[in-house]
C-alpha cells in the first residue's frame, strides 16, 4: 500500500523545505550583499594564518570603521603595500604617530607579528561576521565546471519542474472535466422517454430544457467567484511575465559574463520568478487550451441534432396531443 500525505503533512513539508532553502541561501546572500547585515564588503579567506578562528574557505564580512575606534584584539582587514589582495589579521597594538593611528598586527597561527605597522589609511574595515566553508563553494562557482554545476544545472531542473507542473495542471483539469460527465447517460440518448422530465409551461421555446442544472449552477458559481476575487488580474500577471521574459535572458547573460555572486543571484532569482509567473498565468489565461477535451457541444449544435421520439410514448393518430411538451435534452418536441 502506497502511503499518502495528508494536507497537513504537505503543508509541513512545504514549510520545512522553505526553511531549509532559506538556511542554505542566506549565507550566500550575505556574501553577495553584506549591506543586509550592516556591513560593507566581504572576502574569501585564502590562507590559514588566522586559524583556528578563521580558516581557509571561510568568508569574512567587513564593516568600515574609523581607524581611531579600532582597539586591540579587533580582527581587521587591510591592504599592504601595492598588493591587491587584502589581509585579515588581529590587532595586537595601536600606535599613535604624527601621521595618525597605526596598527601592529599578527595572524593567530603565526609565530611573530607582521613586519611593519599598518597605517590607518590602509584600513578596509573590521571583521563583524565569519561564515565558514561557503568560500569553497564561491570559488568553485567561479570556475567553468562550477558554473555549470551550480547555476546551469539547477536552472535547467527549475525549468523542467515548472513545465511539468503546467502539463500536470492541464491534465488534471481535463480529467476533472471528463469526470463531471455522467457515465451512465450515453451521448444522444432520448431523455424524453422519461415521463418525469417535462418542460414547464414557462420554459421559452428553443431553450435547452435538458441542460443539467448542476452544471449550470457550477458555471454560475465560477463566474461569480471570478468577478468577486480581488488581487492581481490575469492581464497584470501576463504583463509582468512579458517584462521578466525580456529581463531574465539579459540577467543570465550578465551572470555568464561577470560570474559574480550578485549577478548569479539576480539571474537565478529572475528566472525563478519568471517561471513562477508562467505557472500562474498559463492556467489562468487558458492560452494552451481554450476548449478543454470532453466539453459538451454548444447549445446551437445541440439544437441542430436530430430528435428521437420513443414510439411507445408517442400519441395515437386519433388522440389529441397533450398540451405539455416533453424534451430529450437537445430540443423541444411538440
Amino acid at each position: 500500500m502506497t502511503p499518502t500525505l495528508t494536507p497537513r503533512m504537505k503543508r509541513a513539508a512545504n514549510v520545512l523545505g522553505i526553511a531549509v532553502l532559506i538556511v542554505l541561501v542566506a549565507p550566500f546572500a550575505v556574501y553577495a550583499a553584506p549591506e543586509v547585515v550592516g556591513a560593507d564588503e566581504s572576502f574569501v579567506v585564502l590562507t590559514p594564518s588566522m586559524t583556528p578562528a578563521i580558516a581557509p574557505g571561510d568568508v569574512v564580512v567587513v564593516a568600515e570603521r574609523d581607524p581611531t575606534t579600532v582597539v586591540e584584539d579587533d580582527v581587521i582587514t587591510f591592504v599592504r603595500g601595492s598588493s591587491d589582495v587584502p589581509v585579515t589579521h588581529r590587532v595586537i597594538g595601536v600606535v599613535s604617530t604624527a601621521g595618525g593611528v597605526e596598527f601592529e598586527t599578527k595572524g593567530d597561527a603565526n609565530e611573530g607579528p607582521d613586519p611593519g605597522l599598518v597605517p590607518g589609511a590602509n584600513l578596509v574595515g573590521v571583521v563583524v561576521l565569519t561564515i565558514p566553508y561557503i568560500g569553497y563553494v564561491i570559488q568553485f562557482a567561479g570556475t567553468r565546471a562550477g558554473f555549470l554545476a551550480l547555476v546551469v544545472l539547477p536552472f535547467g531542473l527549475l525549468v523542467a519542474s515548472e513545465l511539468w507542473s503546467i502539463v500536470r495542471s492541464r491534465s488534471d483539469d481535463a480529467g476533472d472535466a471528463l469526470a463531471s460527465t455522467d457515465p451512465e447517460t450515453p451521448a444522444g440518448s432520448d431523455a424524453g422517454a422519461d415521463p418525469d422530465v417535462e418542460a414547464g409551461p414557462e420554459a421559452p421555446a428553443g431553450s435547452d430544457a435538458g441542460a443539467d442544472p448542476d452544471v449550470a449552477e457550477t458555471v454560475a458559481d465560477s463566474t461569480t467567484a471570478a468577478d468577486e476575487t480581488g488581487g492581481i488580474s490575469v492581464d497584470a500577471v501576463g504583463g509582468a511575465t512579458a517584462v521578466l521574459a525580456v529581463f531574465a535572458p539579459y540577467a543570465a547573460y550578465a551572470a555568464v559574463e561577470l560570474r559574480s555572486a550578485a549577478s548569479i543571484a539576480v539571474a537565478v532569482a529572475s528566472a525563478t520568478v519568471l517561471f513562477g509567473a508562467l505557472a500562474v498565468w498559463v492556467p489562468a489565461s487558458g492560452v494552451v487550451d481554450r476548449v478543454r477535451p470532453g466539453d459538451s457541444a454548444s447549445s446551437s449544435e445541440r439544437s441542430a441534432e436530430p430528435v428521437t421520439v420513443d414510439p411507445s410514448s408517442a400519441p395515437a393518430a386519433d388522440e389529441t396531443p397533450a398540451p405539455t411538451a416533453q424534451t430529450d435534452g437537445s430540443g423541444e418536441v411538440e
